[in-house]
């Protein structure tokens, strides 16, 4: 079963309630999802796009799989981060060493377990929109990792999470589409005002 089919229902509400979207977007583990990657930097001529699938076996655990346009897992295990791809040594470090992977876990993962209070106990919270169409901002609480790592958003419809975007120091940002939005068919040039209009609107 997949993720985005194991999620429950939000209920209707005339004002969203961090608390309790973060509670109905908890699922069973273990469960993966697709997504498309879109990372923007001033280091990079254009975008670079990834693809692959998460999987989540539960907090402090998550998977990345890159299949496209090459080959890279990513495991995190706790505090620990593994990476191999192809044609290259396996590298081992620890998560700190990692400020947007450290941001993906802990928001990821806890908002997958439904666990409100992880969350807020790294984060900042703000909530807008209502279960049609809703958004959650975080900033990180701890002054070291925000320094690094400003902001996350989620961008969601209904019960689905749609957009994982991390924003990163240097005023780049890492655009994560996932589910059903990671199939999207992305236009050339692609900028983050055309990523950031498509997570928000009602009918992509």
């Amino acid at each position: 079963m997949s993720l985005l089919t194991q999620m429950a229902p939000l209920a209707a509400a005339a004002e969203l309630d961090a608390a309790a979207l973060i509670q109905r977007l908890a699922k069973p583990s273990p469960a993966t999802i697709d997504f498309a990657e879109v990372r923007f930097s001033a280091l990079l001529k254009q975008p670079l796009i990834v693809s692959g699938t998460l999987g989540y076996a539960g907090p402090t655990t998550l998977d990345r799989h890159v299949t496209r346009p090459y080959r890279e897992d990513t495991e995190i295990r706790g505090e620990s981060v593994r990476v191999s791809r192809e044609g290259e040594p396996v590298r081992s470090f620890a998560l700190k060493r990692a400020p947007e992977l450290s941001g993906l876990l802990t928001a990821f993962t806890a908002l997958l377990a439904g666990d409100h209070d992880s969350v807020r106990r790294e984060f900042e919270i703000a909530a807008s929109g209502d279960e049609t169409l809703w958004q959650l901002k975080l900033t990180p609480r701890d002054a070291r990792v925000r320094k690094h790592v400003p902001g996350i958003q989620i961008h969601g419809r209904r019960d689905l999470p749609r957009c994982f975007t991390i924003i990163n120091d240097n005023g780049g940002a890492s655009v994560m589409l996932l589910g059903g939005a990671s199939q999207a068919q992305l236009p050339q040039p692609l900028t983050r005002e055309w990523l950031e209009r498509f997570c928000a609107s009602p009918d992509a």
